[in-house]
């Protein structure tokens, strides 16, 4: 009889134990090659992601605490446009859905978006059921250019936006447009810009620039100047001051105006919870923090009273004074404070009204008719408000009742927006030269490069799942083993008698190698089919049924032939591995002579 036939012969014969190595190489080779295409299938899917979120998106520039000039957008040519991007709510059936708004002029596609049209991605339409045609009712976070987290700011929702949706989007057509480095489909509403900005009530203003193109830092430099930062100074009767549209100033650019220009005079305004003498206090006013009164420096311990309030609390010049007042502890936790300062000098009323721009501008408190009318985040008893303070509100608005020592409280008032509401300087004409973008809070990021390096060189998911299944490999191919283990051993008096005809044990041991390896070469091709099968059974359990864990769905399958046979390769290894190490120590065990 031939080595063929007799091959042939012994796995029919021997085939129920054939069966089951064929069956635990299968189980082996798809999920040795199944997790090498499921961390491939991820990667791209990650990869696909930032492509959908980002289209042709190479540059970004961003104010996060503040806005910019449209007019930023001209200077840096055509591949740029800008946006106002702000968080907001759907009201759909009573229930408010978490939303991207974005303030645009046209879509990646280039269609405009309208008026009163709202255009969703295809995910909003999804977990909405809104549909072409159908109304939406935006809530709006409306904080105006102060920057959002900042002390005075509440965040006031409007529920007056009421828009048609003209259409839903793909993500192709940019409908998933997201600056966040991550994998969950953002819920996008677009709406004209311009409408946006009226309801903000931002003026022509953007806070994310999107470039087709690299933007260097030093060419936005070139282009940067102080209209497109917001900044403003008017000609007052013995000064210069600067002030910004957002309110406060950042400290870069407060140093550098102060190194640059002529006697420089920093300006804070905040409300104190009271200025006291003894049992005589005022609630809730208006003070301002500065370097220096009409060009004398202030003493660290002094206070300035408006005549006004000296007659109210009955203070002397001379006589210690009391100013309590909240400070922030981490964003918007507040703990109260206070200070002891001493009467220098009782200004007259009507010189600081006359001044006119002592206080800063706070939407929600400068901006209303009275005083229990404050809109602000915070805690202000209104108990406290009399009548009396209610007529200094009417008669003088926000004009501070005291000025304190600057370098005394600003370590307790500033923020992280800012160290000043203004700055004032003597020379006529305000030197902002050397200022530059980064100053004013504008950065530039490659976020396509970063989130294409966060997808491809993140979680290496192919060894993340090998090792998950780590147990059913090893599990593999002890099933592998006891069955051919066990052939083997049945086979003894078989290999004697193979022996005694003249038969080495080499040539026993390569009869029985050429027996198993067809079986599992066989079963390594049908180990990678289920291997295929294994990957999209776990993509779509990625993406549907442990869609809470993920939070994130639309995964794909993608297969790579060089991770396809570097799992064959690898699953051939062990199995020819195990099945050498067993033919050969189960003989060498129960034979005579090996």
């Amino acid at each position: 009889m031939k080595n063929k036939q007799l091959i042939l012969k012994n796995i029919n014969y021997y085939r129920r134990f054939y069966l089951l190595i064929a069956m635990a190489t299968i189980i082996m080779v798809a999920v040795t090659t199944g997790s090498m295409m499921v961390g491939d299938s991820v990667r791209m899917t990650l990869v696909k992601r930032v492509t959908d979120r980002l289209g042709d998106t190479e540059s970004v520039i961003f104010n996060s605490s503040g806005y910019m000039d449209a007019s930023l957008v001209d200077a840096l040519a055509n591949e740029a446009w800008g946006a106002i991007m702000t968080d907001g709510f759907v009201q759909i059936n009573g229930q408010l859905i978490p939303v991207n708004v974005w303030g645009v002029d046209f879509l990646r596609n280039g269609t405009v978006v309208n008026d009163g049209d709202a255009v969703i991605n295809a995910q909003l339409a999804k977990e909405s059921g809104i549909g072409a045609n159908d109304d939406i009712v935006l809530r709006l976070a409306k904080n105006g250019l102060i920057p959002s987290g900042s002390l005075f700011v509440t965040q006031n929702y409007t529920t007056s936006l009421r828009l048609s949706c003209a259409r839903v989007i793909v993500a192709a057509d940019g409908g998933n447009l997201s600056l966040r480095n991550e994998q969950t489909i953002p819920l996008n509403v677009f709406v004209n810009r311009a409408m946006l900005n009226d309801v903000l009530e931002t003026g022509d203003k953007v806070n994310v620039i999107l470039s087709a193109r690299r933007v260097g830092i030093e060419e936005l430099n070139q282009v940067w100047n102080v209209e497109i930062a917001g900044m403003k100074y008017i000609k007052k009767e013995n000064c210069t001051e600067i002030t910004t549209d957002r309110v406060f100033m950042q400290d870069g650019l407060i140093d550098h105006l102060c190194n640059n220009n002529q006697s420089p005079n920093r300006l804070y305004s905040y409300l104190a919870n009271s200025i006291r003498l003894g049992e005589q206090s005022v609630p809730y006013s208006f003070v301002t923090a500065m370097d220096s009164y009409e060009g004398r420096l202030l003493a660290a311990d002094e206070i300035l009273l408006s005549d006004y309030t000296a007659h109210r609390i009955g203070a002397k010049v001379g006589e210690l004074v009391s100013v309590s007042y909240f400070k922030m502890k981490g964003l918007k936790r507040l703990e109260t404070d206070s200070i002891q300062l001493r009467v220098s000098a009782i200004i007259p009323m009507q010189d600081w009204v006359k001044d006119g721009t002592l206080s800063a501008d706070f939407p929600g408190l400068t901006d209303v008719e009275r005083c229990t009318e404050w809109d602000s985040d915070l805690p202000i008893n209104m108990d406290l408000i009399t009548n009396e303070d209610e007529q200094y509100w009417t008669n003088y608005r926000s004009t501070p009742k005291a000025i304190v020592p600057y370098k005394t409280v600003i370590n307790d008032w500033k923020t992280v927006f800012g160290s000043a509401t203004a700055v004032r300087v003597d020379n006529d004409e305000v030197d902002f030269s050397g200022i530059d973008a980064q100053m004013c809070g504008v950065q530039v990021v490659l976020p396509r490069e970063a989130g294409l390096y966060g997808a491809t060189n993140g979680v290496d998911f192919a060894g993340l799942f090998l090792a998950l299944g780590f147990f059913i490999i090893l599990s593999a191919l002890l099933l592998m083993y006891s069955p051919l283990s066990e052939m083997v051993w049945q086979r003894k008096n078989e290999c004697r008698l193979l022996q005694s005809l003249g038969w080495t044990d080499k040539r026993i041991r390569r009869l029985l190698y050429r027996e198993a390896c067809p079986i599992i070469l066989v079963a390594v091709l049908i180990g990678v089919v289920a291997g295929v099968i294994y990957t999209y059974m776990i993509m779509f359990l990625l993406g549907n049924i442990w869609q809470g864990a993920t939070q994130t769905d639309g995964f794909g399958v993608s297969i790579n032939m060089l991770s396809v046979l570097i799992g064959i390769v690898v699953s051939l290894i062990m199995a020819m591995c195990v099945l050498w190490f067993t033919i050969r120590g189960v003989i060498k065990k129960n034979l005579v002579v090996c």
